[in-house]
């Protein structure tokens, strides 16, 4: 049997390379957690985005003093250098005096979008 000194103590070889394994699989991890948390601020900013661009069309939708056509119309924008579809549907509700109106911004690339709808009063 070979008695070893205190001064000898140290890692053996395999000691050191289970140690470095361990290491690099909990690097790998935080790596793969660092690329989901960007790609979810980025998918973020978009819904930020395109929730904007919606209540941007909600407030002129219900400031426009003209008159209410009804029906599906969609316009392409451009807000904060993006590119935007918006879809508006105006439909009519049981009372006459009021219009129903559905917005839908949709990033181009990303397909991030936001949704509103509101109730206008017409006359």
């Amino acid at each position: 049997m070979i008695v070893r000194d205190r001064k000898d103590a140290g890692f053996t070889l395999i000691e050191m390379l289970v140690a470095l394994s361990v290491f690099s699989i909990a690097a790998l991890a935080l790596m793969r957690l660092d690329g989901f948390a960007l790609s979810t601020a980025a998918d973020l900013d978009a819904r930020a985005m395109a929730n904007l661009v919606v209540r941007n069309e909600a407030a002129l939708a219900a400031t426009d003093v003209g008159p209410i056509v009804r029906g599906t119309t969609q316009t392409t924008m451009t807000n904060g250098g993006r590119r935007f579809t918006v879809r508006k549907t105006i439909s009519p509700t049981d009372d006459q005096r009021l219009v129903r109106i559905d917005l839908l911004a949709q990033e181009h690339g990303s397909g991030a979008q936001s949704a509103m709808t509101m109730v206008k009063r017409v006359g």
